[in-house]
């Protein structure tokens, strides 16, 4: 229980914050019961409510007790329909938040229209309680005025071609009301954003507490019979199961594309400029969404990404992204909001994303690594297909000794980062296991050459032997935990020796208990002014993962469960952990994350599975079977 729900400055901890959505937008809702972003009709939509990025001029929509209260959030049993209960000295509240979702019309609302996209049902369990309603919403980030009127139980008002009401079986007297509830009493809300030329077509008389009773359990039951296709049988089903829901949150239904989180500009370091708007599909993420969606049997979700692909990047040949809007498009320009202060004053507030134009050379791998896993379950590789992919290849061989950004998109100075060079060789090393499955024409000789050189360069010039481990440069000294992935991505076998060391190494030099720096901040200059960030929950989840396929299961398995304590209430993970206090920062929640998490989870089980075979050999067999990396 959360006394008061205290606000610090006008700001809730992110923690406090619970996800709801409707797989075409989402909202976070705060323990305190104020709905403090949302962006309609769509993802990256300017926000309606942002009190987030801005406490004073954000916008926000509050349902709660008038006077002292005490409060506790859970989400309804394997689903994202979201209950906040209100203890106060005279009664019982709970209120329910959902986004509708209608399973046969899911793929044909993501244009505005007439149905609720938001509905919130207050119910009195107990006692008399008086709830206030603060409905202040702001358009358009804020940065022009909207004329909301109420009429009888109405709000609402056009804003830029669109119609947004509030619809309540209580009066609504303005943006601030109140109204009184007795056991048993409820009292619904709906929010609808449609076309401003349709008007206001929502009757005060269709909209019932019944309706509202209708709509939600249409969602809870959809939201059940998604997570009963979830297959996973291992020691981590809670967090799996949350973590594949909050994926699905995230997802735009119309393309099945995956944003990297649902967030602009939550910042990686209190009071800090490393602000960026995530509400993209970054082609990078591409691999680890098929890895997941396919090891949880989401066969459905996993092919609806790889045809997202492939309307995208993977024909694009040399003008391939490295992120693209959730339609596919392809503008991305970033931008400043100077108006607002950013949460807890962390300025500036970024719509749109620089990176977008970098040379980013470990995603032509993460492309090929995608169709082979595609390919692995399934997947049909014809020729139009493998055209495009060909190109892919083509361009990691002609690039791959070029400096780049690569997987940090660093606003600096171009280097030769190894990580970059590894995926590049996955791209060739993929593009040929490829071509022999499906008895492709490739330029073979060519493509063996140019795997064999990368491999030779990365192995000689980015180990390095008195550190111990792969380092974040060729030459360099500087230690860099994506090259934990070596592993993943089989550059070398589980138990070599620059594996394992380099595990222990960044382990040793960028660990802070369970959390992992993605590098040391002082050791490299990203061109972004005030350095300082948290530990990267993904690298820390990668940790674990190299763990367990050096064989360390135990240690992975204590180091997972220890990350799990750094989630929300509600099982929620940020991109980032502020070592010091725990706190959740970055844009959240982070699909990365739960991304990581179920790799970590799913190869922990694995490596379970693997370590008690082994134990059955005799001593010569084990021998073999650790140099074959079983």
């Amino acid at each position: 229980m959360i006394a008061g729900a205290e606000r610090a400055g006008g700001y809730l901890p992110l923690s406090a914050y619970s996800l709801i959505g409707d797989c075409r937008s989402a909202a976070l809702v705060g323990v305190d019961g104020s709905i403090d972003w949302c962006c309609l009709p769509r993802f990256d939509s300017p926000s309606l409510f942002g009190r987030v990025l801005d406490a004073r001029r954000g916008g926000y929509w509050q349902l709660r007790p008038r006077g002292t209260f005490r409060a506790h959030q859970r989400y309804e049993d394997r689903s994202n329909v979201l209950r906040t209960l209100f203890q106060t000295p005279t009664g019982l509240v709970q209120v329910s938040d959902f986004m509708p979702i209608d399973e046969g019309t899911l793929e044909h609302h993501a244009r505005p229209h007439r149905r609720a996209r938001l509905v919130r049902i207050v119910d009195c369990l107990a006692g008399r309680v008086t709830m206030e309603q603060h409905l202040l919403p702001q358009p358009d980030y804020g940065r022009s005025a909207a004329d909301f009127r109420a009429e009888g139980r109405r709000f609402h008002a056009d804003h830029d071609g669109l119609h947004f009401c509030v619809v309540s079986t209580a009066d609504m007297a303005g943006p601030r009301s109140t109204f009184t509830l007795r056991t048993g009493d409820a009292v619904a809300l709906s929010l609808r954003c449609q076309h401003a030329n349709a008007g206001c077509t929502t009757s005060e008389s269709t909209w019932t507490v019944e309706r509202a009773r209708h709509l939600l359990r249409e969602t809870v039951a959809f939201w059940w019979r998604w997570i009963g296709r979830v297959r996973y049988t291992g020691a981590y089903p809670e967090p799996v199961w949350r973590s594949a829901l909050a994926l699905k949150l995230m997802t735009y239904a119309p393309t099945g594309a995956i944003v990297a989180a649902p967030t602009t500009s939550l910042p990686e370091a209190i009071g800090g400029r490393r602000n960026w708007d995530y509400r993209f599909t970054w082609l990078r993420d591409a691999s680890f969404t098929l890895f997941a969606l396919f090891q949880l049997g989401l066969g459905e979700e996993a092919h609806g990404f790889f045809q997202w692909l492939r309307r995208t990047g993977i024909g694009s040949g040399a003008a391939v992204q490295n992120l693209y809007r959730v339609d596919g498009g392809r503008r991305a320009t970033e931008e400043t909001l100077d108006h607002w202060a950013g949460y807890r004053g962390s300025r500036p507030v970024r719509i749109g994303n620089g990176a977008v134009d970098q040379l980013q050379l470990d995603v032509y791998g993460e492309l090929l690594d995608s169709a082979y896993l595609y390919a692995r379950f399934g997947g049909e590789v014809g020729q139009a297909l493998w055209r495009e992919l060909r190109d892919v290849v083509d361009l990691a061989i002609a690039g791959w000794e070029r400096p780049d950004a690569s997987i940090w998109e660093s606003r600096g100075q171009e280097l030769q980062y190894t990580y970059s060079k590894m995926m590049c060789w996955v791209a060739v090393d993929r593009g040929l296991r490829i071509a022999e499955r499906f008895d492709l024409r490739c330029d073979r000789e060519r493509w063996e050459e140019a795997r064999r050189a990368i491999h030779r360069r990365v192995t000689e010039e980015g180990y390095h032997r008195r550190l111990g481990a792969f380092t974040q440069t060729l030459g360099g000294r500087t230690i860099d935990a994506a090259l934990l992935r070596a592993s993943q991505v089989r550059f070398l076998a589980d138990r070599d020796p620059r594996i394992v060391s380099t595990v222990r190494t960044v382990d040793r030099l960028l660990g802070h208990g369970s959390l992992v720096s993605r590098y040391r901040p002082d050791q490299m200059d990203d061109g972004v002014d005030h350095g300082e960030e948290g530990a990267f929950l993904l690298c820390s989840f990668w940790l674990v993962d190299a763990l367990a396929h050096i064989g360390d299961v135990e240690r992975a398995e204590r180091r997972f469960e220890q990350l799990l304590g750094f989630g929300s209430g509600v099982g929620l993970m940020s991109e980032e952990v502020d070592t010091q206090t725990g706190e959740l920062l970055g844009n959240y929640p982070q699909a990365f994350t739960h991304l990581a998490l179920i790799g970590a989870a799913v190869n922990i089980e694995r490596a379970r599975h693997r370590h008690i075979a082994v134990r059955g050999l005799r001593p010569a067999e084990r021998v073999r079977a650790g140099a074959r990396g079983a």
